[in-house]
């Protein structure tokens, strides 16, 4: 059975949730046949709650198309009327029903900052595709896989059951996965997984996606020292848990926004090249080709990845406007707040580049790269 619960209230306030069952306060309504899930095209799977092994959906109005949402998670969280939860073991068991044919299957992949979230609402706009941009339980997946919250084989299990749901719905074309930057993390699982997919990676010179990472993301001065030393050690404890090259950081050193960032660039390049070494085939965009050839770019993404419409105009609407527009990322929103990187910044940034083992150039070029 499923527990249903009523949403009596969203305290959260922060324009940028992380997905937890504790965002809503609640109120308990009853039980329903977990069956119901799966029959409601408006129920989807919200986040995981691994401190009392349940899995959290939300249901959400008829005239929410989550398809469209540049962020799944937000657009849960803001639009959801109820709460439903069911144990770990039922929604693996659950998963099971629900079949997935994995050359219809398409991971984004990204360092973030680089037009994943356009590339998404391309696919969004194709007959046929049900696009999923940015659902928080394959973060929080990463996260368990990073502090060793669960067995490997229980985080697998958990993986396949929640590409299974969210992909629940039937798409006569595709379905397309766009997570979290972290979410390279899971490649290699996803690849075990779903050995048929396509596999796509965006990234972008190193120096201007610091300078994009830095305007989205720090919001003016630290302040005070001991204001800033705060910030720091929440950023750490948080971005921690999601890049392995933050928590492996000796504790004793300083680690500003601009070194975090960097380990950030760093490990999803590094974790790229890893996948390609493995054999994983993947297809790599830079940010750059959006900006010099974003019709070809876009024309070329869609032929490598089977599902190019006959008809592209929508997807050149798509291209003319602002992909996270009406977010607290859309270009009018990042654009209100001034944030000027500073020479040390840059000297913090190159000195992680120059440190690492084989990316030492900002404008790195990974392999598989589009030529356009």
């Amino acid at each position: 059975m499923a527990t249903a619960f009523e949403i009596l209230d969203r305290p959260r306030n922060a324009s940028f949730r992380l997905a937890d069952i504790r965002n809503f306060r609640l109120r308990e309504i009853g039980q329903l046949p977990v069956g119901k899930i799966l029959e409601n095209p408006h129920i989807s799977l919200y986040s995981l709650d691994f401190e009392n092994k349940r899995a959290v959906f939300v249901e959400t109005p008829a005239d929410v198309n989550l398809s469209q949402a540049p962020f799944y998670f937000i657009t849960q969280f803001e639009r959801a009327k109820r709460v439903l939860t069911i144990p770990f073991e039922t929604m693996i068991q659950v998963a099971k029903s629900v079949t997935i044919d994995d050359n219809r299957l398409i991971f984004i992949y990204s360092v973030g900052r680089c037009g994943s979230t356009l590339a998404s609402q391309i696919f969004a706009q194709i007959p046929g595709v049900i696009n999923i941009s940015e659902p928080y339980v394959l973060s929080q997946l990463v996260i368990a896989r990073n502090t060793n919250a669960a067995h490997e084989d229980e985080l697998v299990a958990l993986l396949e059951a929640a590409i299974c749901l969210l992909c629940r719905t039937a798409a006569d074309t595709a379905w397309v996965v766009k997570g979290q930057s972290f979410v390279i993390e899971l490649g290699d699982w996803l690849h075990k997984i779903y050995p048929h997919t396509k596999n796509l990676f965006l990234y972008r010179h190193a120096e201007t996606w610091l300078r994009s990472g830095l305007r989205a993301y720090s919001r003016g001065p630290e302040g005070t020292d001991e204001e800033y030393r705060a910030r720091e050690k929440q950023r750490r404890e948080t971005l921690g848990s999601l890049v392995p090259a933050i928590a492996q950081y000796d504790t004793k050193l300083p680690l500003s926004h601009a070194d975090m960032l960097a380990l950030m660039w760093l490990t999803a390049m590094e974790r790229y090249v890893q996948y390609c070494n493995m054999g994983i085939e993947m297809l790599a965009i830079r940010y750059a080709s959006w900006l010099s050839a974003p019709r070809e770019t876009a024309e070329a993404m869609l032929d490598y990845c089977q599902c190019r419409p006959t008809n592209m105009t929508a997807i050149n609407e798509t291209l003319n406007r602002d992909s996270q527009a009406d977010t607290h990322l859309s270009r009018e929103a990042i654009g209100q707040h001034e944030r000027v990187i500073t020479e040390l910044e840059l000297e913090e940034f190159n000195r992680h580049l120059q440190n690492h083992a084989f990316i030492h150039d900002p404008d790195f070029e990974v392999p598989n790269t589009l030529k356009i």
